[in-house]
């Protein structure tokens, strides 16, 4: 009896491990983000796990003919809108204490708002509308999203979209969406449809505040990310438009 049992457990474990192998890197990326938001993972094993996608996902994006975007080429991430203000002038960034590991229990701001006209909050654009297109910043390859989200939900961020820029290894935010239409593992360009401006989230719930878009950048150092002001670099690319 307790070589059966021995034996059954052998082939659970066969099972589950041969599993974890089939998932593709952007799966177990996606996965990953999941359970640090959630706190459901040690730090120094979610690091390591993050250097070793990285590199992965970094020779998926070269093999499948991703294209290098400098910094100096990205473009604004909203389209077909009728008007947009940051908020507090674009002061709202605040990364005090802030911590990529925290997850959820992390209340720092290290990101940027940009609120559309939206007076009624049907996040349908007041003059054209229609909804305001989210578009790539950068070029990159999708890592992570949620599309999943319902009122009740824990997860302050709403439906959301996370790219890792290649080029310049920084990683991409996009939060409070209406709607995703991107997956893990597509490669996208500046300009690249990726969602709609929503109120998913916790503004959704207590049903505050303006739509808008949650940007968000970070810069990766040895399967560390960090909070990098975006602000001026869309201040600027506003001013193409």
């Amino acid at each position: 009896m307790k070589n059966i049992l021995i034996t059954i457990l052998f082939s659970l474990l066969f099972i589950s491990c041969t599993f974890a192998d089939s998932l593709s890197v952007f799966d177990k990326w996606n996965s990953l983000d999941k359970k640090i938001a959630l706190n459901k993972i040690d730090k120094n094993i979610a690091i390591e796990l993050l250097k070793k996608y990285e590199t992965v996902v970094t020779k998926y994006f070269y093999e499948n003919t991703g294209k290098e975007i400098k910094r100096d080429n990205w473009i604004f991430p909203l389209k077909n809108f009728s008007s947009i203000k940051f908020y507090k002038n674009g002061k709202d960034y605040k990364d005090t204490n802030y911590d990529f590991f925290d997850g959820n229990k992390s209340w720092g701001h290290p990101a940027s708002d940009i609120i559309i006209a939206d007076t009624n909050k049907d996040c349908i654009d007041d003059i054209t509308g229609m909804p305001v297109d989210v578009v790539s910043i950068s070029s990159g390859v999708v890592i992570s999203t949620d599309t999943t989200w319902q009122p009740g939900s824990i997860l302050r961020a709403g439906k959301f979209v996370r790219i890792y820029d290649v080029t310049n290894k920084k990683l991409l935010y996009y939060s409070h969406l209406k709607a995703v239409y991107k997956k893990p593992g597509d490669i996208v360009n500046p300009g690249d449809k990726i969602g709609e401006v929503g109120r998913t989230g916790r503004s959704a719930i207590l049903n505050i505040g303006e739509t808008h878009l949650h940007v968000a950048l970070l810069y990766i150092e040895d399967g560390y990310p960090y909070p990098e002001p975006l602000i001026e670099d869309l201040k600027r690319l506003s001013n193409k438009k």
